[in-house]
């Protein structure tokens, strides 16, 4: 089942057409949904039970899963795994052998914000749908998403602020590397003089910079800056000090003769600079690190739209879209050679004040749809996703099995219904153990309609501390980080990030490119978007020869990765896995559907083609899902041409739910990396992690076993035609998420 893709496709996934008779119960996910919110999961528990009782009550069918055959299903069954998150899962995947195997559907889960079984039973059923679309809209408009858990509404809130509340902490801008006084390799920066008088209302200036490549590095050819009322201020030329190698012409627009008499160097530039700021001014860009960077400037005040404009997990938009979205014009025009910087400038400026005087929450409900690629919803009247406070009015939960005749069964060691105004509604057993738990539920669970099991937090078990709880949990999102980092190399000594990336794209989207100059040879650590393109130029490489050198790639080794190639041959033959096919190297002139589909359908039946994430507006990399595994095994089998070209492919290897590996770091809106481009160690620099204790790591594969044998344990013991709902709820401490997981599966006679 596909509950991931929030992309420009309207592809759904669908059960295949066949002569023989479909299964009794199939449960079906939009292809648009791309995780659930607190509300969405809490709906379709309530609604099965309910469904055939409206006359008690009026809860909502869930409009982001469809149930085939619904009236068939006789009970629900929900284990809760307290503590576990989507990283515990993907890092420990051999463990959990029957979540793999008997599950066959997985969603993504936004953490939630207090007990999930306390937002299940307080529930006011009376209350609006927060995560209902209407079925005509799944088939014609955009994912929808639940705009409390939006990055910009989680960092900024929803009231309209003052210019100063969007200036970036020094917190901030030493997690994104800007320049800071003081700080490890900018003691020969030039501060401005800035004071710490800055205002909502302290002028703003617009900056922005062109680069070259030099000897030396990354070396600025061009400054520009605007005021807030469009004056450029400041427009010059630099020549670098050290010999250019690449002007980088169709980015920079600088050429060789444009350089060729000015004599302007940078401590003029920044002598210009720090004469034109003012103490409390706010300078303002996109990128801005790197503008500072290489104007090695340090000043305090900054406002940066790449920041501002966030998207999930990290990512960064363009300039030139933000431009053409918000301001309505364009920027970086393709007739022009090379950018800008005063119009760029110009360009981020804008969008800042746009920003600030829309407010966050405007920003976001005026621009979900086309920025965002979502539509927006209410969560009960409000952005903030509170779960509505029940009234005299309501009807809860607990209430409403009562009315329908519908007996419950709670089992675990929480306490978490005494907090329930419905509490004695429902039969309770408290344990000291998961095993005791279990033993019950396969004795008693026949008896009940709707039973919920809730296992110890994991906390309990390993009795760690929270700050040893977020290192091991750093330790598994770097482990996962890895897998798809590769060293590549030897390299010709004239190669920049620029020739990477054109030598692997082929393979995959790039995360970034970090050249080593320490090596002999020059070499590069390289981390693709996705795990299938680190694993296809892995197998492709060694073939690869350039200007008389055979280029090689390896995986890092440490003891982060030591089972790397155990984890993929489980990820091959994953059940969601098996049957799709990761397709790259298509030409922008040969990706359209029907060219894919008339290559592949030699092999057997498709019932899906989609891009994968982050692939661009012509996507050269794509997810083929056959209906069978045979029909994935052949094409692999066998070489496949679109147009004048031999397609790479392999299996899937990251799960349909997800985006990229990276999907299961920590998602801060304050402190992580955020941009593609960003300093972080990875590769040769991290060979030698703090890691897991032997201890730690194998507490946590144990605790990982016992709680899949138990779900397996439960999940044999239940009746057929019963919705079993497994829920690792994902771990939120402080402004730091980690997602969760929900596995669902119909159990047949």
């Amino acid at each position: 089942m596909d509950g991931h893709t929030r992309g420009h496709t309207h592809t759904h996934t669908r059960a295949p057409v066949t002569d023989e008779e479909p299964p009794v119960l199939v449960l079906m996910i939009s292809s648009h949904v791309n995780r659930i919110s607190v509300e969405g999961r809490v709906r379709v528990l309530q609604y099965v039970p309910l469904r055939n009782n409206t006359k008690h009550h009026d809860v909502k069918k869930p409009s982001w899963c469809r149930l085939h055959q619904e009236d068939r299903v006789e009970r629900v069954h929900v284990a809760v795994l307290e503590g576990v998150a989507q990283l515990h899962f993907y890092t420990h995947y051999s463990q959990f052998k029957h979540l793999r195997s008997k599950y066959t559907t997985r969603c993504t889960l936004a953490p939630s914000s207090g007990d999930l079984l306390s937002e299940l039973f307080n529930c006011d059923l009376s209350a609006p749908d927060a995560s209902a679309v209407s079925s005509s809209a799944l088939h014609t408009a955009p994912p929808t998403a639940d705009v409390g858990y939006h990055p910009v509404v989680q960092r900024y809130g929803v009231k309209k602020k003052g210019m100063s509340s969007y200036l970036l902490t020094e917190q901030e801008r030493i997690k994104k590397n800007f320049p800071v006084k003081g700080g490890r390799g900018f003691e020969s920066f030039v501060c401005t003089q800035a004071d710490d008088h800055v205002t909502d209302s302290s002028p703003l200036f617009g900056l922005d910079c062109e680069m070259c490549i030099t000897q030396e590095g990354p070396e600025l050819t061009r400054v520009a800056m605007v005021t807030s009322k469009g004056q450029c201020v400041l427009d010059e030329l630099v020549k670098p000090f050290n010999p250019v190698i690449n002007y980088c012409t169709s980015f920079s627009g600088i050429t060789r003769s444009m350089l060729k008499n000015v004599t302007t160097r940078l401590h003029d530039v920044q002598t210009k600079l720090v004469a034109l700021l003012p103490g409390n001014a706010v300078l303002v860009g996109h990128s801005l690190d790197n503008d500072l960077r290489a104007l090695r400037l340090i000043h305090p005040h900054v406002i940066d739209t790449s920041l501002l404009y966030r998207k999930e997990f990290g990512q960064r938009f363009k300039l030139k879209l933000l431009a053409e979205i918000i301001l309505k014009g364009e920027i970086q025009s393709e007739q022009r050679r090379g950018h800008d910087p005063c119009e760029d400038a110009h360009a981020a400026l804008d969008l800042a004040q746009y920003f600030i005087t829309k407010g966050p929450r405007q920003v976001v409900e005026c621009h979900l749809q086309d920025l965002w690629g979502v539509e927006p919803f209410p969560v009960n009247g409000s952005l903030n996703g509170s779960v509505n406070t029940p009234t005299a009015s309501s009807l809860l939960f607990g209430h409403a099995l009562h009315k329908a005749g519908l007996p419950a069964l709670f089992l675990g060691q929480s306490d978490v219904l005494n907090g329930v105004s419905s509490n004695h509604l429902w039969r309770r057993h408290y344990w000291d153990s998961d095993k005791e738990s279990v033993c019950v539920f396969r004795r008693v669970c026949q008896s009940y309609t709707l039973s919920v099991v809730q296992f110890s937090p994991l906390s309990e078990d390993l009795t760690k501390s929270p700050t040893e709880e977020t290192h091991v949990l750093q330790q598994m999102a770097l482990r996962l980080k890895l897998m798809c980092v590769l060293f590549v190399g030897p390299l010709p000594h004239t190669y920049t990030e620029k020739n990477i990336h054109t030598l692997l794209k082929p393979y995959g989207t790039l995360h970034s490119v970090r050249l080593l100059h320490s090596t002999h040879t020059l070499h590069a650590v390289v981390e693709f978007q996705h795990l299938e393109g680190a694993e296809l130029a892995l197998q492709s490489l060694p073939r690869l020869q350039v200007q008389d050198t055979v280029i090689k790639a390896a995986a890092p080794v440490n003891k982060l990765t030591l089972d790397l190639e155990a984890s993929l041959a489980e990820l091959q033959n994953d059940i969601q896995n098996s049957h799709m096919l990761y397709v790259c190297g298509l030409s922008w002139r040969h990706h359209h559907h029907d060219d894919l589909l008339q290559a592949f359908s030699a092999f057997g039946p498709i019932c899906d083609i989609t891009p994968t994430r982050a692939s661009g507006k012509c996507p050269r990399h794509r997810r083929i899902k056959f209906i069978s595994s045979d029909g994935a095994r052949a094409a692999l089998g066998s070489e496949v041409h679109v147009g004048n070209r031999t397609l790479n492919m392999c299996h899937t290897l990251t799960p349909p739910h997800m985006h990229t590996w990276t999907h299961t770091n920590p998602v801060t809106m304050e402190t992580n990396g955020e941009a593609a481009g960003s300093e972080e160690r990875t590769g040769s620099e991290e060979a030698e992690p703090a890691g897991l204790s032997c201890a730690q790591d194998g507490g946590l594969g144990r605790v990982m076993r016992r709680l899949d044998r138990n779900v397996g344990r439960m999940f044999r013991a239940l009746q057929g035609h019963t919705l079993s709902i497994v829920i690792l709820p994902g771990i939120r401490r402080d402004k730091v998420e980690y997602p969760g997981l929900c596995f669902i599966q119909v159990k047949q006679d």
